[in-house]
């Protein structure tokens, strides 16, 4: 169990409870500055358990996942592994300890191969001072089978989608054979079908003995493979049971201290049935990377008000599809785009900016923040233009436009001038928000807009989408979420393989048909042209 240290097994899920703990976390402290982050928290996690440690943005989980795996040093308070003190001063004590954590940033080497980067300073040699490098592929393209990857072991990994990153940083912890594993956000950036096969090997795992510490938004997977829930709400245990008496809406109130409604559909009143063609997507081809990707006679239309939903497996096509749009295509593209009847084509983001498209990429942390600069200075940098004067930029303007975009997004920060690096991840991706939403946009691009989210700050985006949406601006929405997808979209476009195999309206479609049309070998719409041009 967790901080209350109760005893006993979990039935069919490995050793018994009567072994020591294979992790126990005793009274920890930390602060940063004068903010307490942790205050007291204590957690024992056994053999063959799945801990669910759940919590807001800022309630002090990645803190404490940060002790754990030997990243920070708590101010007070101990740790234990199989019933020994330790003292972890480094990542490496941690490994060497046999715990494995797979952080919610990725840690990857881009320039190194998938094979390089889960053997990291653990290549195995054919002599002195010779890797092996047939032995690393072959271990490698094993590991990333039980993960359902089939990709390549000697491909960059630069060159992989976010999603197949987040399973090569996955692949890397069980190369490890740890007995302990943190999981932080792990199914953030997968599909469905990723995020089930992800789900399965824990529970395989945990058969086995493999004890785990899991985080993650995404309720429905808490309550699929947990057996313990630990819920932190300011720095302090506000919850410790089995997940067995915990209710999802008891468990919302609580990370929050209070309720929260959870996505609902958007109401028919939505201006989008008669609204004009705000922008106009025929026939779009794009080469992929290594075959993955690519865009193959894509074609959509955008009406004011309306929220587009992009459906579809990792490598279908979605983030491609935005980046073309976005003018963001590195690779080039093939088709025809109008935006407001005018023909549209940017070639660079700026120009797209200029049109009045914004886009939230997938990635906040690579290419949607400016991690040294300041919140200011993050919310503010999209309209420079528009708060300059003769090429001097206004310093009263920018800080009223950051008030401003913070109090309407609720961003918990010190002040306009904290550096961004030392938000939450939620509280930075609601700056990412803010900086395209101080543009007042005519075309929004959310791609993952809700990744590594907590409940309340999803709430608060729901509403903020509606918000919108009853203001006129068009969104196209990608989400591997999707009940969330479901919820928000007016009509939804289904990729697979480059390829739209499927245009559904509000109530038409269920996740599960959604996830049959996206599948390979799926069906296709026969109408589908047809009813898109209709």
């Amino acid at each position: 169990m967790s901080g209350r240290g109760r005893d006993g097994g979990v039935e069919g899920a490995g050793p018994a409870g009567s072994l020591a703990p294979a992790l126990e976390a005793r009274d920890l402290w930390k602060s940063f500055g004068t903010t307490a982050v942790l205050q007291g928290v204590s957690l024992v996690l056994r053999p063959g358990q799945v801990v669910a440690l759940m919590g807001l943005n800022g309630a002090g989980k990645s803190t404490l996942m940060n002790i754990l795996c030997g990243a920070l040093r708590p101010d007070r308070g101990a740790m234990a592994i199989g019933g020994d003190l330790v003292t972890f001063r480094r990542p490496a004590d941690a490994h060497r300890a046999g715990l494995a954590m797979v952080h919610q940033e990725l840690q990857l080497v881009p320039e190194l191969s998938v094979a390089e980067n889960i053997f990291l300073g653990r290549e195995p040699t054919r002599g002195p001072g010779l890797i092996d490098r047939r032995a690393m592929n072959a271990s490698a393209a094993g590991l990333l089978a039980r993960l359902g990857v089939t990709r390549d072991p000697g491909e960059r990994v630069a060159d992989l989608s976010v999603a197949e990153r987040q399973l090569v940083e996955i692949a890397k912890a069980l190369a490890t054979d740890a007995r302990i594993v943190i999981l932080d956000e792990p199914t953030a950036a997968l599909s469905a079908t990723e995020a089930g096969a992800l789900l399965a090997l824990v529970r395989t795992l945990r058969s086995q003995g493999v004890a785990f510490i899991f985080t993650s938004h995404r309720l429905d997977e808490v309550f699929a493979v947990a057996t313990e829930i630990l819920v932190l709400r300011d720095g302090r245990v506000v919850c410790d049971a089995a997940a067995s008496e915990v209710t999802r809406p008891e468990l919302i109130r609580h990370m929050l201290g209070r309720d929260v409604s959870e996505p609902v559909a958007r109401g028919a009143d939505t201006p989008t049935a008669d609204g004009d063609i705000r922008l106009d997507v025929a026939n779009v081809v794009r080469s992929g990377r290594n075959g993955s990707g690519r865009l193959d006679g894509v074609g959509f239309q955008l009406r004011d008000g309306e929220v587009l939903g992009l459906a579809g497996l990792m490598g279908a096509g979605r983030t491609e599809l935005l980046e073309v749009i976005a003018g963001a295509a590195p690779a080039g593209w093939r088709g025809r785009m109008t935006l407001h009847g005018e023909a549209y084509a940017p070639r660079t983001p700026r120009e797209a900016i200029a049109a009045g498209v914004a886009y939230v990429t997938e990635d906040r942390k690579a290419s949607g923040l400016v991690l040294g600069q300041s919140v200011a200075s993050n919310i503010c940098l999209a309209s420079l233009d528009r708060l300059s004067t003769a090429g001097w930029v206004s310093g009263s303007a920018s800080t009223e436009l950051a008030d401003g975009m913070m109090r309407r997004l609720s961003v918990r920060a010190s002040g306009p001038g904290q550096a961004v690096s030392e938000l939450s991840g939620g509280n930075q991706q609601k700056v990412v928000m803010a900086k395209w939403l101080a543009r007042r946009p005519d075309v929004l691009l959310l791609d993952e807009p809700t990744r590594g989210v907590d409940v309340g700050a999803k709430a608060a985006f729901y509403g903020l989408l509606s918000e919108l949406s009853r203001a006129g601006v068009a969104t196209v929405l990608a989400s591997s979420d999707w009940p969330e997808l479901l919820a928000l979209s007016d009509r939804i476009l289904v990729l697979r393989d480059g390829r739209p195999t499927a245009l559904f309206r509000r109530g038409e479609v269920t996740a599960e048909v959604l996830l049959d049309y996206a599948s390979a070998g799926g069906p296709i719409q026969p109408d589908f042209l047809q009813a898109e041009a209709a």
